[in-house]
């Protein structure tokens, strides 16, 4: 039997150390060849897009679709049995929060404390919220051009302490992380705001069109990771755009699977780092594992049965 989730039950269900875990170990095992990941496919309709995304591990195979802030996700064992069938908006929140700690713990500098959230649309609030429940005692200001107020006196209600700065320049200030989160079409992180030593988590762009750093970021640091080299050729905004300008070395663009193995990452404390993220499928069926699991031994969802075949005896009754 299958078991259906709806979004309380994941909320119930998912604890930010239990994904990190989750994630981290799917990335080594995808640097071992023992994992894989299916590059985003999107659907286009009369002015919808239907986006699928999907991967393996742990003799588990699953997908999240998403279309216009619907979320969908779909996990199977290896022969074809759904285990599990799971509203995955409060999912993909969660893990792209989780995605960000870990790039900066793999390729920020060591005892970071000073953390920048620049946009606190409904996925940078949980940037802040994964941030503050990972990495107890740091130091987390924010900026959002939008619902800046609205969004801060929310984490203030749950007992998150965030500075509030009064532009771009001033969040970046000191800054030993930057998470960008937002939507912009247009550039906006300038080199001359960046510290020496800084990482940066490119969070907000998916999309061609899509652009959050100037050129001049990518071209001044040393790596750039990503969770899938093919997917960031076709849809990274940001190195898309460096690369037309002459702006960008490929050679520096590594996958984040590397850097957790220890194969690339920071040399020394001036370096600038980037991780440009996209979201890939393997991270939700990374999730989706955990989801499963722990909501089986919790008891929590409702069984349903669904077989995906046809049976021609109960054709025959």
């Amino acid at each position: 039997m299958a078991i259906l989730l709806r979004e309380d039950d994941v909320k119930r269900t998912l604890e930010y150390g239990g994904v990190y875990e989750a994630i981290v170990n799917a990335f080594n095992q995808l640097h071992n060849n023992l994992a894989s990941n299916t590059k985003r496919v999107r659907t286009s309709y009369h002015g919808s897009v239907l986006t699928y995304q999907a991967g393996g591990l742990d003799h588990y195979l699953g997908f999240k679709v998403f279309i216009k802030g619907s979320f969908m996700s779909m996990l199977f064992d290896e022969n074809g049995e759904l285990l599990l069938f799971s509203e995955a908006d409060l999912l993909t929140r969660i893990r792209t929060g989780v995605i960000s700690v870990i790039a900066a713990d793999y390729l920020a500098k060591k005892g970071y404390s000073r953390v920048t959230i620049i946009g606190l649309g409904k996925q940078g609030q949980f940037q802040v919220r994964a941030f503050y429940e990972l990495k107890k005692g740091l130091s987390i200001k924010v900026f959002s051009k939008e619902k800046m107020e609205l969004e801060i006196r929310q984490l203030l209600k749950d007992g998150i302490n965030v500075i509030k700065a009064k532009d771009y320049k001033d969040a970046c200030k000191d800054a030993d992380v930057i998470v960008t989160m937002t939507n912009s079409k247009d550039p906006f992180l300038k080199l001359e705001f960046l510290e020496k030593g800084v990482h940066i988590n490119a969070m907000g762009s998916n999309l061609p069109e899509r652009v959050e750093l100037f050129p001049e970021v990518l071209k001044a640091s040393s790596v750039i990771a990503v969770e899938d080299i093919n997917q960031a050729k076709e849809e990274a905004g940001d190195l898309i755009l460096a690369d037309k300008m002459k702006m960008l070395d490929w050679e520096k663009v590594v996958p984040l699977s590397a850097v957790i193995g220890g194969i690339r990452g920071r040399k020394n404390e001036e370096e600038i780092t980037i991780f440009k993220s996209l979201g890939i499928g393997l991270e939700d069926v990374a999730v989706m594992k955990v989801l499963y699991e722990k909501a089986k031994k919790l008891g929590l969802g409702t069984e349903i049965e669904v077989k995906g075949k046809w049976s021609q005896e109960s054709e025959e009754k």
